[in-house]
Order: C-alpha cells, then structure tokens, then sequence
C-alpha cells in the first residue's frame, strides 16, 4: 500500500520533503490485524459445549433406539388370570460414521525468512488463527443445510429434524417404511404464511411438546430477519395486540429526566422456552432443538488436533506443512422431540 500524503501534517507525495521523510521514518503500526470477515456461530459454540465423544469402530456413533412396544397388557379379573405374553422385536440400532475437516497450513521459505526480525504480526499467526475462523464458519454453516448428498459432510438438523418429506433415511433407518414412523421429526410447512409473532409460536410449542409426548424443546433458533420481526411483536403494537413494553414495567419505580429508556428485548423468551437468532440459519426457517437428543459428538482421536510442521523438501519445496483435523457428527436420537417450521414469511429484512 502507498504512503498517503498530503494531508495533516504530511507534505505532498510531489514534495521531495515527502520523498526524504519516507527513506528515514518508519510507518507506525497498529501491532494486530483486524478481521473484517466471518461470523458469530451461537449453535456451534453451544453444540460444542456440550460435545460428547465418539471413538473407533465401523459406525463410529451407534445406539440403539425403541420404536414399538415389547411387552402388552390387559385388565384382569377375580382370579387374576392373563394372556400368555409374546416376545416382540422392538429395538433397532441407528449408526452414523465421524466426518473430518482438514486445514492445511504453509509456511514457506520466503516469509519464513522476511519476518525473522522485522515481522508486524507474524504471518503464521494469522494463518493459525484463520484456521479456526474458517473451520468454525463451515462447521456452523453445515448445521443448516441438506448435506445427505455428500457423504462425506456431517448430519445437520435439516436431516435429524425431517419426517422423510427430504430425507428418508436417517442414520441408517427408512422413516417411511412400515414402523418406523417412530423415527420421523417434527416437520411443519407453513405454507408461506407469517407465523412471527407470539402468540402463534406459544401455539406451535404447546403442539409440538404434545407430539414429542410431553418434552418441550429447550431453544429455538431463527435467523436474524425473522427474529427481528418476531421481536417487533413485543415493542410495538401489531394486529391490535397489546405490545409487551406497555405492560411489563417495574412498579413502584420512580421516573425522572435521568431514566434511561431501553427498548425492544435482547432475548425472547416464549412459553419458557428463549428464541435466539444465527446468522446460518436461513430466513423463512426456525428450528427447534431438545438438547437431550440433539448433540454434537466429536472424536476423541480428531478434536481439533494439529500435527506439527513436516518439511515439504521431498516434494522440492523449502517449506514446512501442518494440519488441522477434527471428526465429529451432529446427531438426533429421537427425532421427535425436535422440530422444524419453514416456508414462512414475514422477515424484517
């Protein structure tokens, strides 16, 4: 980049006082590099803390899962007699195999030997801190799209939240097949209508607690647009409802031109359950996660390990190579207690 002149108490670039200042002063540097890219992945981090592990094995994460009932009963009489009771094949194991994301990282001679004393910021800061914004965009990216089409991507909640409209089989079992119904997720389309406010989403989480046999979902997430629209529902007063900043103040409070005013809300809490926005998630769909079945595993082998630097001088370079690698799965082991609402509208923007 050129030294700017020309302004404040720089001379002009066409003085030759700007010329000489430039051969004996130094550039003042801020000493960090400020990332304009990426963002923030609140899913991931969460998955992540609370990330269980997977090992070895041909299917790396297998459980076993009951989808029919084993045993029967029956009301008895006087003499307590009862039916002879079957033995009924209820339990089938699913299986998913860890996904791995590489990244590689160079270190070549040049800039090996350039920034030995007179680096900034090392480049293989950078480069090592770049590693993991970019694994962590593609690992929070890959929650929320249909990635079946790859097998060598992870599960996301696109699959682990499906009845088989999209996808039919998950982790190994055929939810469209005789008895399995079991294993399909909560899917609702809600036909490109604007379901963004309160009240309906109080409506679809009593529902989908219901289904799932009573287990309500412990948090829901919308993309940026949708819960900026859902939030409007309570700061301001939409289709005659009364907005939640008008009713909801602290009594007894004393108020003078010193108060300050705050608006709108920066969590949303529904029927005991928060709302939350992800930049990945896409607008138009909002999922709903019970955490006792959703879960990230990641590989006790591959959690986010580096190799080292090895010499890339066999292959005729001077230059070293290292490696990022982390397996995990993303999986739902009861499809049910989760659910997902699409094709609707009503975005901010």
């Amino acid at each position: 980049m050129a030294i700017l002149g020309g302004s404040g108490v720089v001379p002009s670039t066409s003085s030759p006082i700007f010329s000489e200042l430039t051969s004996l002063t130094r550039r003042a540097f801020i000493p960090r590099v400020t990332v304009q890219i990426y963002y923030s992945t609140p899913t991931l981090m969460l998955l992540m803390g609370q990330a269980q592990r997977s090992a070895g094995g041909l299917n790396q994460i297998t459980g076993p899962v009951q989808g029919t009932s084993m045993v029967q009963g029956q009301w008895t009489n006087y003499s307590g007699s009862f039916n002879k009771p079957a033995v009924i094949p209820g339990v089938q194991n699913f299986a998913f195999n860890t996904a791995y994301y590489v990244v590689p990282v160079p270190l070549v001679l040049g800039e090996t030997l350039i920034q030995s004393t007179e680096a900034i910021v090392p480049i293989l800061d950078v480069r090592m801190n770049d590693v993991y914004a970019t694994t962590a965009q593609q690992m929070a990216s890959a929650l929320f799209t249909n990635n079946t089409a790859n097998n060598l991507m992870p599960s996301s909640f696109v699959d682990g939240f499906d009845n088989g409209t999209n996808v039919a089989t998950y982790g190994g079992i055929n939810r469209t097949s005789s008895g399995n119904q079991f294993w399909q997720g909560q899917y609702y389309n809600a036909g490109a209508a604007n379901i963004l406010n309160r009240q309906t989403m109080a409506q679809y989480l009593i529902q989908m607690t219901d289904v799932a046999g009573g287990e309500s979902p412990d948090f829901v997430i919308m993309s940026p647009s949708d819960y900026a629209a859902l939030n409007s529902t309570f700061i301001a007063t939409n289709s005659g409802n009364t907005p939640v900043e008008s009713i909801f103040v602290n009594p007894g409070d004393k108020y003078s031109m010193d108060t300050p005013i705050r608006s709108s809300f920066p969590n949303i809490w529904i029927s005991g359950v928060p709302f939350y926005m992800d930049h990945w998630c896409p607008k138009g769909t909002m999922y709903f996660i019970n955490s006792k079945y959703t879960a990230m595993y990641l590989s006790e082998d591959a959690p986010f390990v580096f190799s080292g630097f090895y010499s890339a001088i066999p292959l005729m370079q001077i230059a070293e190579v290292g490696l990022m690698i982390v397996g995990y799965q993303v999986i739902t082991s009861k499809p049910v207690a989760n659910a997902v609402i699409t094709n609707f509208t009503g975005g901010a923007f």
